[in-house]
Parts: C-alpha cells; sequence; structure tokens
C-alpha cells in the first residue's frame, strides 16, 4: 500500500471536513489498482435524534463521531495510465460524491443510518459487543 497522500481536502457547507487520500497500490508487472479513499468524521450533534434516550444509546454505540470512508477504484491500470485514471476518478468524486456528502441533510441521516445498523447487529451472544 501507498504512504496515503493526501490529494485534496475540502470543507462542505454542512461543516464536514472531507479527505481524499491515494491508496493505490502495486500489484502485478507493470499494473496497479489505483483507489481513492474518501473519509470524513460526522460528529454526533445534540439533536440529531428526537428522544434524549435513543441520543444517548447512539453516542454509547458509536461515540462522538461516526467515520464515513467510501472508495473509488479502477483495477488493472498500467503504470503509464495512472495520472489520467486518478484524475477520472477525482472527476467522478466531484461529479457524484461531492454533492451527496454536501447535502444538509447528509450527517443527520448518516448518523441515523448507521446507528440503525449498529442496532440490527446480533452479538451472537457475547456480551463485550454490546
Amino acid at each position: 500500500m501507498s504512504e496515503q497522500p493526501f490529494l485534496r481536502t475540502c470543507t462542505l457547507p454542512n461543516g464536514l471536513q472531507v479527505t481524499v487520500a491515494d491508496v493505490s497500490r502495486h500489484y502485478y508487472g507493470g499494473y496497479w489498482q489505483v483507489c481513492l479513499e474518501v473519509s470524513c468524521l460526522v460528529s454526533l450533534d445534540l439533536g440529531l435524534f428526537s428522544d434524549p434516550d435513543t441520543e444517548a444509546d447512539a453516542r454509547r454505540l458509536l461515540g462522538t463521531a461516526v467515520p464515513f470512508v467510501r472508495h473509488l477504484e479502477k483495477m488493472a491500470v498500467h503504470g503509464d495510465e495512472l495520472a489520467a485514471v486518478r484524475q477520472e476518478l477525482l472527476e467522478r468524486f466531484d461529479r457524484h460524491l461531492l454533492p451527496f456528502l454536501g447535502n444538509q441533510q447528509f450527517p443527520s441521516r448518516f448518523v441515523q443510518s448507521e446507528f440503525q445498523k449498529r442496532c440490527k447487529k446480533s452479538n451472537r451472544g457475547i456480551p463485550c459487543l454490546l
């Protein structure tokens, strides 16, 4: 794996700080897996949940912030095409993911979705997983 050089950092109108890092790797001959990792921390602000007990449960299960991580990738890229493919993935980020993350409703919907996922997970009888 590469040492994750940051390609871009954006502060969005909804307060999120989004980072794009290059996590590409060489895997065979002159071919690469080009991968951009898009990440941000979505904080659990007060008022995301209508019920204080639900909010307390969310803080207990998720902590004070929930990480959002997505990978944009393309396999089998020849070494000569690395820069062009990386630029293509950055353009895809600008076109699709950036408007999604910049939506004013994204932080609350994302936190609520992650909370619902975590509540549905089975602890398989192991108390320490609660």
